[in-house]
């Protein structure tokens, strides 16, 4: 599934997020978490579908807390393929409680980094972009890739909510803002996505 699962910092040194800890992940993220020399505080899920949350289990035995957003914290509780024809039927994967459930407007501080969050449903109801002004960057999870955007053709997706979700965050970010996917490319201007996913809206 090519889930993009990253380790965000503050600063060398300093303290992390786990972003989407995706199937195999586990590995590459603690060798991240020890070159950079950060501690990680807690895991952020841009949204709860399987392939972005199956080892949340595996950080929230280390004790970290699990952070998602408001719609999507039921998939938490018990992990699982929510399309058997695209994922296929892996074994179970533990659950975790949510620590946090995240609405629009919350911000999320980790060492001297703040993202503020901003819900942006449609891929899934509890979809979200977690944004920092200061860097000009921004985790955008499913709403939008490189060249395209989430599907919403899942279970409790919704076109419309997508449509609208995008046109906010096209209004509201800069279109200089790097963008950080939950599949594909990352680090490419919002501005450079934004014409493919306008052929969805």
């Amino acid at each position: 599934m090519a889930t993009n699962t990253y380790v965000v910092a503050d600063r060398e040194g300093g303290s992390a997020l786990v972003v989407d800890p995706a199937a195999g992940s586990s590995g590459w993220v603690a060798t991240a978490i020890a070159e950079m020399g950060v501690t990680p505080i807690a895991v952020l899920n841009t949204h709860g579908h399987w392939d972005h949350i199956v080892e949340n289990y595996v950080w929230a035995e280390k004790g970290l807390p699990v952070w998602v957003g408001l719609g999507d914290e039921g998939w938490l509780a018990a992990p699982a393929p929510f399309n058997p024809a695209l994922f296929g039927n892996p074994p179970p994967t533990p659950g975790v409680t949510p620590a946090a459930i995240l609405e629009d407007g919350d911000t999320v501080t980790c060492g001297d980094l703040t993202l503020q969050i901003l819900a942006t449903p449609g891929h899934s109801p509890g979809c979200q972009v977690a944004y920092d002004a200061a860097s000009g960057q921004a985790l955008v999870g499913d709403l939008i890739f490189a060249m395209g955007i989430g599907r919403t053709d899942f279970p409790r997706s919704s076109h419309d909510d997508m449509v609208r979700s995008l046109a906010r965050v096209f209004d509201e970010i800069p279109g200089e803002t790097l963008i950080y996917p939950g599949h594909d490319r990352w680090g490419v201007t919002l501005a450079q996505s934004e014409p493919y996913a306008r052929m969805f809206m």
